[in-house]
């Protein structure tokens, strides 16, 4: 899959060393070879279309090589805001479904849909630091797991973002999947044994 990716023209264009937009940065596992991950810019690839009306899309779909033709995909959306209510649930889920729906299953069907290629995983990411938490933490669900303990700190709003991002499940390739949230540089892209 990665070097069918790898090769197809129309996507050679939009094909990235690395994770970054609007000043986030997601990790990749530095154990992971060039040849077995495939980063490519989904949302430059739209606006590049010259679409009167482009569909939304998220920004990054990561193909990682697990070895004997298993793979798992990563669709990740990058969000600098500096308030969770900045972050538009609808809008968001709205650029995972056309992402899966047009660009995955339509427009590239011929690769991510071909029945030689297997997911071991399909990870949905929305990775932003709106809760400003870069550096306090090592990753969102240590966040959780302190705020648990502090009993939900008054009226805060820190679980509404995860309660709406997983009230939308998507289908792809026979797997049931939700939007996780994460901070920067997490999640980290690696390869599943």
């Amino acid at each position: 899959m990665i070097q069918e990716i790898k090769n197809c023209k129309e996507l050679i264009p939009y094909l990235k060393e690395k994770i970054e937009d609007e000043w986030i940065e997601v990790g990749i596992d530095e154990d992971l070879k060039t040849e077995e991950v495939a980063v490519i810019k989904i949302d430059d690839y739209y606006n590049d279309q010259h679409l009167r009306f482009p569909p939304k899309s998220v920004d990054f779909g990561v193909a990682v090589d697990c070895q004997c033709k298993w793979y798992i995909l990563y669709l990740l959306e990058l969000k600098n805001v500096n308030h969770s209510k900045r972050l538009i649930i609808k809008d968001i889920q709205e650029k995972f479904q056309n992402t899966i729906q047009d660009f995955l299953s339509e427009r590239f069907g011929k690769i991510f849909l071909a029945d030689q290629y297997k997911y071991r995983d399909i990870k949905l990411y929305l990775v932003s630091d709106a809760y400003g938490l870069t550096g306090r933490y090592g990753t969102y669900a240590e966040y959780k797991k302190v705020l648990e303990k502090k009993q939900r700190i008054q009226n805060r709003d820190s679980l509404r973002v995860d309660i709406n991002l997983g009230s939308k499940l998507f289908r792809f390739r026979g797997k049931i999947v939700k939007i996780s949230y994460d901070i920067p540089p997490n999640p980290i892209i690696r390869r599943m044994t």
